[in-house]
């Protein structure tokens, strides 16, 4: 029986060893990759801006504003443009179409209109603030 190769039992071990140093580093390695997704994600204040800059753009020049307590809807350029409250999020609908979610997970939304333009105050799950006004700059 001398010289004969096969499946041994140190095989067995060596594979085993082999399988649970990978399965040990799994937990490490993900626990890694939600550290640096989580540090990749916009911060609010970031998000805040961008919308409220990306808002201010489109609204100049709006025409037959209404706003609601949970929505605006005005008219650009021939579309109708409405911003409603979705869940915890603000969503955007151009022409009654599209689901953009442009702001969230909020705990409150206030809409308010004021003359020439309309107020927009968000309030942030952790207590964070912001608000901004927006005008409609005749074109």
């Amino acid at each position: 029986m001398r010289g004969q190769n096969g499946y041994t039992l140190l095989h067995a071990v060596f594979t085993l060893s082999i399988f649970l140093l990978a399965a040990a580093c799994v937990p490490v390695i993900m626990n890694g990759v939600l550290f640096v997704e989580a540090e990749l994600a916009p911060s609010k204040e970031y998000e805040w801006n961008l919308f409220s800059q990306q808002f201010r753009q489109e609204f100049r020049g709006a025409e037959n504003i209404k706003v609601t307590d949970t929505s605006i809807t005005f008219t650009k350029s021939g579309e109708e443009v409405l911003y409603e409250r979705y869940g915890d999020f603000l969503r955007r609908r151009v022409n009654k179409r599209g689901h953009e979610l442009v702001l969230g997970p909020l705990q409150e939304i206030k809409l308010s209109s004021s003359s020439n333009g309309l107020e927009i105050a968000v309030t942030y799950e952790g207590e964070l603030e912001w608000a901004g006004r927006f005008f409609t700059y005749g074109e």
